[in-house]
């Protein structure tokens, strides 16, 4: 039987939650999952270089993955620590020719006169037909500061995990709605094509549009109230072109508010919004968890895992 074993790791304020989970076919057992808390910003720690915290985080990390049987780490970053975009491009473009156009979009985000060395990762989330006939592939782009990315390599060197990836922590989210909607394919519960993961922070709101199950679009802004999360739904769905009815179902992440406490959207979408709990797909007693609600934090890093 083929076994993956997947680590990922979610740092948000003072928080960092960590998983691994691996795949026997077609099931998945937890390794392990929880969370260190820090008295410093873990993300602001990182972005301005201060040794001994990034000391702290690489031992705390060390300590967390230690006898690790995952190859890879996988790290969810939330905006705005990283640049963000959906780019599209010919089928037929070379990889060399890709990685270049991804370059100069990037360069253009920044908006600098003298572009900032960045490290890209690129990828694919649909591929569509246009208008006159030509078909594009969406791509997903996220570009970090290549200093930051070495900051990471640093803190990460003494992880058995000999790779690691940095992935947007609303590409996590759409991760984990792609194996939820596919374990519920049997019993559908809507015709409409759009799911969406809202993550709600104190910060700012992560919004994520999966279309039948697929990754389609994200879009973060800053921090609201839950009630005023409607308006940001319906201008990026306005954005996109769509209506409200094309959204049958709500996921809501970041274990800060419990879904009830989005009545607001749930009469604008016709959908109350359900905890993102991808730990309903893993093999352990429920019983001996936490309420799905609260596990809803762990979303992002049970999502890369997957």
């Amino acid at each position: 039987m083929d076994t993956q074993t997947r680590a990922g790791i979610d740092i948000y304020g003072r928080a960092l939650r960590y998983a691994e989970v691996q795949r026997r076919g077609d099931r998945y057992h937890l390794l392990r999952l929880g969370v260190c808390e820090f008295d410093f910003d873990v993300v602001e720690a990182v972005l301005e270089g201060v040794a001994g915290r990034q000391e702290a985080l690489s031992e705390a990390l060390s300590d967390v993955f230690e006898g690790s049987a995952a190859a890879r780490l996988y790290v969810a970053l939330h905006p705005p620590s990283s640049y963000s975009f959906f780019a599209p491009l010919p089928v037929e473009v070379s990889d060399e020719a890709r990685k270049q156009r991804l370059l100069r979009d990037a360069a253009l985000l920044t908006r600098s006169s003298s572009p900032k060395p960045l490290r890209l990762t690129a990828d694919p989330v649909y591929s569509e037909t246009l208008g006159d006939g030509a078909a594009v592939e969406w791509y997903h782009v996220m570009a970090l500061d290549e200093r930051l990315h070495l900051r990471f390599d640093r803190i990460l060197r003494l992880l058995p995990q000999t790779h690691h990836r940095m992935t947007l922590s609303m590409h996590a989210a759409a991760n984990a709605v792609e194996h939820l909607e596919q374990a519920d394919a049997a019993q559908p519960r809507t015709t409409a094509p759009f799911t969406l993961a809202l993550g709600w922070y104190p910060t700012h709101v992560e919004l994520t549009l999966c279309r039948h199950a697929r990754w389609y679009f994200s879009h973060y802004a800053g921090a609201a109230d839950p009630d005023d999360c409607g308006y940001f739904v319906l201008a990026l769905l306005r954005h996109l072109g769509l209506g409200a009815a094309a959204v049958g179902r709500v996921f809501l992440y970041g274990g800060f508010e419990p879904p009830g406490a989005f009545g607001a959207l749930a009469d604008l979408l016709g959908c109350p919004p359900e905890a993102l709990n991808p730990l309903r797909l893993i093999d352990l007693d429920e019983q001996s968890m936490a309420t799905p609600d609260a596990l809803a934090a762990y979303a992002p890093c049970l999502g890369v895992t997957l």
